[in-house]
């Protein structure tokens, strides 16, 4: 039997989970993104600095990680072509206030706009633990939106933001702008604390256990009381391989087997267009991406994972990387990031220059050059190629490609491999939302 299910709301765009089953239970899966986008493609023949607009559009969400990975990109081609080029501490802070702030507001927009509706219509138990929703809803709206305000005192806008280039940022904040996204932090840390967790921010951070998650009296120690019950616990197990090709936590590309890490090389990353509508038989507009041919998990269970967090380990141990697991991860990555971003506003230092132009202009190189950001999914690439100061190729590896994109019954993908074994589609549904999808990022 076969069933086909288009899920449109609260996710970035549309996507349409096709499921077969068998004696109750999926046997196979396949993930349907139709919408075609063309960004790359519309950057072709273009000015290099292009791609710092146009790249941004991709998507709403985190438009701001595709500027900060589309720079980086270009900033290596002036590095490849033996350009000199500086960054001052200052700007690379700034571009990682910005897109921290991007970071907590997806992430609480994901936890209180796709998970907790779902699971309080999935499971009856839900809706008598999970009573006053709404004002968890009602909290978390003005927490996310207070981190757009955030983000856009030193961005200028959201989403969108062109505040940045080679060389630097194109924003130069004062001493008031500081105070403001203390005050706003402040504000965010406060609502957090109070509805969402029920003890301070630094106490969470010292959690070992689940059991530590369980003690609080806040809505997500009431979700985990839920995802922890036999009926949702193990489920969505997939391979339980992680990657983070981005800097993260001090350390470069890492990948993870269960829980044995390894280094990373960007060079053993590749696309694949099996399945897609540019082959025989194609069904999805998405790509897949593959490390050394094999399908790896990113997001915040893969980066908490590989910078070895306990109380994820602890997760880790009991559940595997079930959605459990993978919840928590991606809630508890934003307390981290809270607490990253306080010390990145004290370290600001606003004698610094906010941009260091380079020397020969960038329509005059010829190059190539990678950029790679850890985004609010995971890790986004963007790749660039320029030739007599023109935008030759442009190629985007969008951290839903990692974890939605399609393999085949013999090598299944991250959600493919996460989907098998599910019992009914409330289930899956879970599942399919608990790697926050994002089609616009997805169909390039």
């Amino acid at each position: 039997m076969k069933i086909s299910k288009e899920i449109v709301e609260r996710i970035e765009g549309e996507a349409q989970l096709d499921l077969a089953w068998e004696d109750g239970r999926v046997v196979d899966s396949r993930v349907k993104f139709v919408n075609f986008r063309g960004i790359e493609t519309i950057l072709q023949n273009r000015h290099p600095m292009d791609a710092l607009v146009i790249a941004a559009r991709v998507c709403g969400i985190c438009s701001h990680s595709h500027v900060n990975a589309a720079v980086l990109a270009l900033e290596s081609c002036f590095e490849n072509a033996k350009i000199p080029l500086k960054c001052t501490q200052k700007a690379r802070l700034i571009r990682e206030i910005i897109l921290n702030a991007e970071k907590i507001q997806n992430h609480l927009k994901w936890f209180g706009l796709s998970i907790v509706p779902e699971l309080i219509k999935a499971d009856k138990n839900g809706v008598k633990e999970l009573k006053d929703h709404q004002k968890l809803h009602k909290a978390l709206h003005e927490a996310y939106t207070l981190s757009l305000q955030m983000g856009a005192v030193f961005s200028g806008q959201w989403p969108h933001g062109n505040f940045t280039v080679p060389g630097g940022v194109c924003v130069d904040p004062v001493q008031s702008d500081i105070f403001h996204a203390k005050a706003i932090l402040s504000k965010i840390t406060k609502i957090v604390e109070s509805v969402l967790l029920g003890v301070s921010i630094s106490e969470a951070l010292s959690y070992k256990s689940l059991s530590n998650v369980l003690q609080t009296e806040g809505y997500l120690s009431k979700v985990m009381q839920i995802l922890t019950q036999d009926y949702w616990a193990s489920i969505g197990q997939s391979h339980d391989r992680f990657i983070v090709l981005g800097i993260e936590n001090g350390k470069k590309a890492q990948k993870a087997v269960k829980t044995r890490l390894v280094s990373a090389d960007l060079r053993y990353v590749s696309e694949s267009l099996e399945n897609t509508f540019f082959k025989p038989n194609g069904y999805t507009y998405s790509k897949s991406a593959l490390y050394k041919n094999r399908y790896f998990e990113t997001g915040p269970l893969a980066r908490m994972m590989i910078a070895k967090n306990p109380l994820i380990r602890d997760m880790h141990r009991r559940f595997k990387d079930a959605i459990s697991s993978r919840i928590l991860a991606r809630v508890m990555e934003t307390f981290h990031l809270i607490e990253q971003t306080k010390k990145s506003l004290e370290k600001l230092d606003l004698s610094q220059e906010s941009c260091i132009v380079p020397k020969v202009p960038i329509d005059k190189i010829t190059s190539s050059g990678i950029g790679v950001v850890e985004a609010s999914r995971g890790s986004l690439i963007h790749k660039v190629w320029i030739q007599k100061g023109k935008i030759k190729k442009y190629d985007i590896i969008t951290p839903t490609v990692w974890n939605l994109g399609n393999g085949n019954k013999e090598a299944p993908s991250v959600i493919q491999k996460a989907l098998l074994g599910i019992k009914d589609f409330k289930q899956a549904n879970i599942v399919f939302r608990s790697f926050d999808v994002c089609s616009v990022c997805t169909t390039q």
